[in-house]
Order: C-alpha cells, then sequence, then structure tokens
C-alpha cells in the first residue's frame, strides 16, 4: 500500500512539474531600448515639431556607425552603447549642409530580467547630454529613463 502511495505521490510530482514549464521559445515583450529623439523648433513662442529634410546620423566610435542616411524625420531612435556609459553622435540636419552637430549623452545602465523567453534587456537613465552648437540652437531631456517604450528622451531644437 505505501509503495502504491509513493508511486501516485510521485506521479502527481512529475506531471505537475512538466505541465507547469513556460515556452521558453516565445518572446512577447518588447525588449529593444534605443534613444529616442525629437527634432523641434520654436514659432512665436509654440514648440512644433519640426521634420528634418535629410537627416545624416553617425555613431562615434562605433563599427556601424551610420544609423541614419538622407532621410526626412521629425524622429528618430537610436541604440545607445551597451558596453560604455557614453555615446557620441554626429547629426547632420540636411545632407546638404557643410557641417552638423556632435551630441554626448552620459548614462548608467542597469540590466532588466524581462522574462525567461525574452531573457535580460539593459535599461539606461540618462544623466547629462550637450551639444555643439553650428546648427543646434539647444537641447532638452524631457524623459532621462531608456525603457522599451518609444519615448522621446531628447528634444532638440533648430
Amino acid at each position: 500500500m505505501n509503495k502504491r502511495i509513493l508511486l501516485y505521490i510521485s506521479f502527481f510530482l512529475l506531471s505537475g512539474m512538466l505541465f507547469s514549464c513556460e515556452n521558453y521559445k516565445d518572446c512577447n515583450s518588447p525588449v529593444q531600448t534605443s534613444l529616442g529623439i525629437g527634432f523641434y523648433q520654436i514659432v512665436r513662442g509654440v514648440q512644433q515639431d519640426s521634420t528634418l529634410p535629410a537627416l545624416t546620423l553617425y555613431g562615434i566610435g562605433r563599427a556601424d556607425s551610420l544609423l541614419a542616411d538622407s532621410i526626412a524625420s521629425s524622429r528618430v531612435y537610436i541604440p545607445l552603447n551597451l558596453h560604455a556609459d557614453t555615446s557620441a553622435f554626429f547629426i547632420q540636419p540636411d545632407s546638404s549642409s557643410a557641417g552638423g552637430d556632435t551630441i554626448t549623452v552620459k548614462y548608467k545602465r542597469s540590466l532588466q530580467f524581462v522574462s525567461s523567453g525574452c531573457g535580460f534587456t539593459t535599461f539606461y537613465h540618462i544623466d547629462t547630454a550637450f551639444t555643439t552648437y553650428h546648427y543646434i540652437d539647444s537641447l532638452a531631456i524631457p524623459t532621462n529613463k531608456i525603457v522599451t517604450t518609444n519615448a522621446i528622451n531628447l528634444q532638440i531644437y533648430y
């Protein structure tokens, strides 16, 4: 009788473990984290979205440095360096212009567990950002946390 009870208990425990396992192949959560940059201008004291006609954007010190090539855009989402606390970019608002500006973003990184199917992602907290002022008028940080949403983290005014 004891062997039979032990067999039933073992069967139920094993069944519970097999059916409670999560599907590790599926990931339905966003895991990409990107710096959102929006372009704006002030017209008669009112902030308006501004579309740059032929935006070119390079990552400084990166192997995959070309991030945008002559695109018309009012916002871009770009990856930050996973292995450093600073990323720098060269931004040219119009490909016909002779130069551009350099933007440097300093941040803190934190590894976040998303799920067993998705694994981990890196969240960022922007400490500061600064730029040269050849074409850029000013820079603001409306949201300093970079998580998996597509928020605008930097506002650039031309």
